[in-house]
């Protein structure tokens, strides 16, 4: 067993015992005080890192879309060339009235004969003008142009507009032909 024996007055007992206190509330203060201090400056330092990291990806954002708004002339005139190939892809595989008309006409008008003019319209309707040097090659353009054998099935309809012979003794004829 321990004897204790205090010769020292109870009011130095509770100083000591308020002292003591008041210690412990400071500390804890302090320690409160600190934290909060730190847990601040933590905070802070956390925006400051998170507003440069907006700030890096706003940068990477505009350039993003200065990108974007560039290629958009791009795809533009993409689209038009598309637009025209596509065009062009339907005309280089098909033959338009225009040119079977000339190609079926230059087959039917004899060797004899002299081409003047040529004019064929979006329907394929032609108007001629032609030389003859006689009758016959006359005839026989007329004959291969009316004809359904020589024709092909193509022409529908021969108009002769005007028929006259000069003092040269050439017929000169004008022509329409319909498909």
């Amino acid at each position: 067993m321990k004897i204790d024996i205090n010769l020292l007055p109870p009011e130095i007992r509770i100083q000591q015992l308020k002292r003591t206190r008041f210690y412990q509330i400071q500390t804890i203060g302090v320690t409160v005080i600190l934290v909060m201090f730190f847990l601040s400056s933590l905070t802070v330092a956390l925006r400051i890192l998170q507003n440069q990291n907006i700030k890096n990806y706003q940068i990477k954002l505009a350039s993003a879309q200065q990108k974007v708004s560039d290629l958009k002339s791009t795809q533009v005139s993409l689209f038009v060339l598309k637009n025209r190939l596509t065009v062009i892809n339907q005309y280089a595989g098909v033959s338009s009235k225009q040119s079977a008309m000339y190609t079926l006409i230059d087959k039917l008008i004899p060797p004899a004969v002299i081409v003047n003019l040529v004019g064929v319209d979006q329907r394929g309707e032609t108007i001629l003008s032609l030389s003859a040097p006689d009758y016959e090659s006359l005839d026989a353009l007329i004959n291969n142009l009316t004809l359904k054998e020589s024709n092909e099935g193509k022409i529908k309809k021969v108009s002769i507009e005007s028929l006259n012979r000069g003092k040269d003794n050439f017929y000169r004829i004008s022509l329409k032909v319909q498909p």
